[in-house]
């Protein structure tokens, strides 16, 4: 196998570096916002905006080459042809110098500068030799050197290059491209992202991929890799090397699937709780963030089924320390939460933007039209009305202030914990985590499916909340009126299966062939009916109605 690949666009991304440098020559404003392709579209609708383009492309591949970053999965890829002893070749269209770059910057150059930086050539990462890299004149002269380098693959993110005349009819064609920008069938596969493209060539990652991408991670040898947890998020494996030491090792979602970063929001929000003493949480040990893991201590206990009053005793107190932190860093630069509700307003845009990509394909599913015609919508009409006289005017439109705010795992409750051998409990996953409302916390807590709290528990989860938040004299009222908002965004999170692509990601995460996925999207309007039911009871109460 002889696998050639393309290197702008494909390997090194530029979206945001191209942005940032329109901004700073002001061709763009700071609050324009976009990615490549539609700020390519805007400068070249300029006056002479096609040299205003190619001038940026000049800059942007040569002066500030090294603001590029790897694509989302390229690492974990190259180092799966590593381990396979796989030839990998770089098959480049790059020019000597950009156009109308008045500073003359060698591109060429540039570019074997940041693979050098980044490992392409170093044999314990990626191990491509320096004689595979190929830089062309010409698109003609790049298809030649696929043909010459017998290529049987070759990735690119241009079809162009593909319906080139010569390009080798025995070379397998591979566009890196979201199917879903295709506007007609072409005689090649086509992938999202990288893990797409991996899986194509490779099938299935397995245990030994996973140990060859920790070996820069462990100063210890390996002796055992297992994976001990998977779902729609992320995959977890427990790792012990030969001197026993054990860690928990995640593997992140593909971030073209989901661009959050995940990896970097939990590693540091766990570095940054342990530097202010709250040690229920694992340790940060290390991560590659070009290969999207983290390794973090390895957590021994066991689930918690059935919550006790001392385990809600130790989740209040764990918000206590999260809410007294939390006026400590009140200036920190640390970002929202994962879908922060800082308002009504925020709230019901959530919602109604959930609503609206379901709307857009209920013609195909009848179940789901008649679900969102009968069961959600006039609910949902009743108690955004509601909400709304009840919500504290102050916090409608207007965000919570900072100092009214939280910091939040965004996913908090007993689904995210472990109770250790001594019953504390250990709190996890937190590649949410940020700045909120905490009423969206104290909601969350309590709607989350994976909670299913006794009556009891919820009564004194709710008051522990109000007096924890009792400085904030809105937010009983605040919780009060979005509680039955809460519930119903988590009917529209249970519909995310109906949404194309969503299931497909799923499957990415999980590693599942089949999802039974008919079967799943029924019993997830099962429990969206039943949670609308909770909603309307929850309506109908004395401090509601």
């Amino acid at each position: 196998m002889r696998i050639g690949i393309d290197f702008d666009n494909t390997i090194a991304v530029y979206d945001n570096v191209f942005v940032e440098v329109a901004c700073e020559q002001g061709l763009i404003s700071k609050q324009w916002q976009g990615k490549k392709g539609a700020l390519s579209k805007k400068l070249r609708s300029l006056p002479d905006g096609e040299k205003i383009w190619m001038g940026l492309q000049g800059q942007v591949y040569g002066k500030y080459m090294h603001r590029a970053v790897l694509a989302p999965g390229v690492a974990n890829f190259l180092m799966r042809c590593l381990r396979n002893e796989i030839y990998v070749f770089v098959v480049s269209h790059k020019t000597e110098y950009g156009h109308y770059d008045c500073d003359r910057i060698p591109l060429r150059s540039e570019a074997l500068e940041w693979m050098h930086q980044r490992g392409f050539f170093d044999p314990q990462r990626f191990g491509i030799p320096r004689e595979n890299i190929y830089f062309e004149s010409t698109r003609t002269e790049k298809v030649e050197r696929i043909a010459a380098l017998s290529c049987t693959h070759f990735i690119d993110d241009l079809e162009e290059v593909f319906l080139e005349i010569a390009f080798p009819s025995d070379t397998r064609k591979i566009l890196y491209r979201d199917p879903e920008r295709m506007t007609e069938a072409r005689e090649f596969s086509v992938c999202k992202t990288w893990s797409d493209i991996s899986r194509l060539i490779f099938g299935e990652e397995t245990i030994g991929d996973v140990t060859s991408w920790i070996k820069s991670m462990i100063d210890d040898e390996v002796r055992s890799v297992n994976l001990v947890s998977k779902g729609g998020n992320s995959l977890v494996h427990k790792v012990v090397t030969q001197e026993s030491e054990s860690y928990a090792l995640k593997q992140y979602p593909d971030q073209g699937f989901d661009p959050r970063p995940r990896l970097e929001t939990e590693f540091q929000a766990f570095e940054l709780l342990h530097q202010y003493r709250i040690t229920n949480v694992p340790r940060s040990v290390d991560k590659d963030e070009d290969s999207n893991l983290g390794l973090y201590e390895w957590i021994e206990g066991e689930s918690v089924i059935d919550p006790t009053r001392e385990d809600l005793h130790q989740a209040i107190s764990f918000v206590a320390d999260l809410h007294l932190l939390s006026r400590e860093m009140c200036d920190h630069a640390i970002r929202l939460a994962s879908g922060a509700c800082l308002s009504w307003v925020d709230l019901i845009g959530q919602v109604e933007e959930r609503l609206s990509r379901l709307r857009a394909v209920r013609p195909i599913f009848t179940e789901l039209s008649y679900f969102l015609d009968h069961s959600f919508e006039p609910l949902w009409e009743e108690v955004k009305d509601k909400s709304y006289h009840l919500w504290p005017a102050q916090s409608r439109e207007n965000p919570l202030p900072r100092e009214l705010q939280t910091l939040s795992s965004s996913d908090f409750g007993f689904h995210n914990s472990i109770r250790s051998a001594n019953g504390r409990l250990i709190f996890i996953d937190f590649d949410y985590f940020g700045w909120d409302d905490p009423v969206k916390l104290a909601a969350d807590f309590v709607w989350h499916p994976a909670m299913n709290l006794q009556f009891g528990i919820v009564s004194k989860w709710r008051k522990a909340m109000s007096n924890l938040f009792s400085d904030d004299g809105d937010f009983h009222d605040r919780l009060s009126a979005a509680m039955p908002l809460y519930g119903m965004c988590w009917v529209m999170i249970f519909m995310n299966e109906f949404l194309p692509g969503f299931s497909q990601s799923r499957r990415n995460a999980s590693r599942s062939v089949d999802y039974h996925h008919k079967r799943y999207q029924h019993n997830q309007l099962i429990k969206g009916k039943q949670y609308c039911n909770r909603v309307k009871t929850l309506s109908s109460q004395p401090e509601y109605a």
